[in-house]
């Protein structure tokens, strides 16, 4: 029998805790997407939206700086057409743990309730891989990522 798991990633970058902390609390659209509201304040909610058809709320429960930011996705609604994908997302929750590894900065993501078994595993996996791997980490390397709709 499979195990279940949780979709989870890490990366290491080249750059200060600091730096990559500001990337998830701060600079959210310059790296994944469109972003309405606050993402860098406790009890806030934001949204991260692709164009006009899907978009993701998330709440933010946690920041504790420079080592943990922590959403909450309270709304989903995403435009791939598969059924049950965004009651999937909702109360699903995105951990982000910063540690220093080095000289270099370790990322690592937790999306818990993103599950293997679930509708959405293969194409969100696919979506966080490259926005985590590729874009996050150009971004913080280089000052410039690779967020949607830019």
């Amino acid at each position: 029998m499979e195990e279940i798991k949780n979709y989870r990633h890490s990366v290491i970058i080249d750059v200060t805790k600091t730096d990559a902390y500001g990337a998830l609390a701060h600079h959210i659209p310059d790296w994944w997407s469109t972003v309405e509201g606050i993402s860098d304040k406790e009890g806030a909610d934001f949204t991260v939206s692709f164009g006009s058809d899907s978009f993701w709320k998330f709440k933010v429960i946690s920041l504790d700086k420079p080592n943990k930011v922590v959403w909450e996705c309270i709304e989903s609604h995403q435009d791939h057409h598969l059924k049950g994908i965004d009651e999937e997302w909702i109360n699903t929750k995105l951990y982000w743990s910063i540690a220093e590894v080095g000289k270099k900065t370790k990322i690592e993501f937790i999306h818990n309730g993103l599950l293997t078994t679930g509708v959405c595993y293969d194409v969100c996996s696919q979506g966080w891989d490259f926005y985590i791997l590729d874009s996050l980490k150009n971004y913080l390397e280089t000052g410039i990522g690779k967020p949607s709709g830019k």
